[in-house]
């Protein structure tokens, strides 16, 4: 495994040249690749000037990982023909961009955002095992009984 300065991971395979894993990724942009299963991804929209704010995602890494993913309403017309929940993907080019708390979906603290050069390849043939998923649906009693202790709504 070759090391990034930082500690960061990158990892060699025969099936592809350079993965990071998504608990070693940092802010700023990336040229490294990413390898998900995408678990769900829905719409934002501001409800007070009801315009389109983004595509949110949720991503799983070989890993276990979870991280928040997000495409500007811009380019959500590129990505979303090939997006389908539970399938795997590698991602080559995007930007690791801070994660608002207040918004916040996943434990990262960064979100995989898509740039104007990135590349979504859907995986057929994916060597490596991904979970299927890591999260689950509250009801709105257990949310509101959770939602002011700043931690794991487990």
């Amino acid at each position: 495994m070759a090391m990034k300065p930082h500690g960061k991971s990158i990892v060699s395979s025969d099936y592809d040249e350079k993965v990071l894993f998504l608990k070693d990724l940092s802010l700023g942009p990336h040229e490294a690749q990413l390898r998900f299963r995408l678990i769900h991804f829905w719409e934002v929209w501001n409800p007070l000037k009801k315009t389109l704010i983004g595509m949110e995602m949720l991503l799983i890494d070989e890993q276990g990982t979870v991280i928040q993913g997000f495409i500007s309403p811009g380019r959500i017309e590129i990505y979303l023909p090939k997006m389908k929940r539970g399938s795997v993907y590698k991602l080559d080019n995007f930007y690791g961009s801070r994660n608002k708390s207040v918004f916040r979906v996943a434990d990262h603290t960064v979100t995989v955002s898509f740039s104007w050069n990135s590349e979504l390849t859907v995986l057929l043939d994916c060597p490596s095992q991904f979970d299927e998923d890591r999260f689950r649906f509250l009801s709105y009693e257990e949310f509101q009984a959770n939602c002011d202790l700043k931690g794991d709504l487990y």
